[in-house]
């Protein structure tokens, strides 16, 4: 049986709403931010620029500690 041309061919992820729409999907399915681009770029040609500027804009600060907790507040 033969395979349509167009099944092996990846496909460009370069709109800026479609690659945040890719992004937040995949952070609610627990891909940690700096493995994106990797799921991403298996799957499509990514403009890693406009990744970049997304992640970028969906970046989920890290909690610091509070001041007083940690092992300052030990010694």
């Amino acid at each position: 049986m033969r395979r349509p041309k167009d099944d092996c061919i990846k496909h460009r992820l370069t709109d800026r709403s479609q690659m945040l729409v890719a992004v937040k999907y995949l952070l609610s399915h627990g891909i940690p931010e700096d493995r994106i681009a990797i799921e991403l770029s298996r799957i499509f040609y990514v403009d890693i620029d406009e990744l970049n500027l997304v992640l970028d804009a969906v970046h989920i600060p890290v909690k610091q500690p509070a001041a007083g907790t940690g092992w300052g507040a030990v010694a």
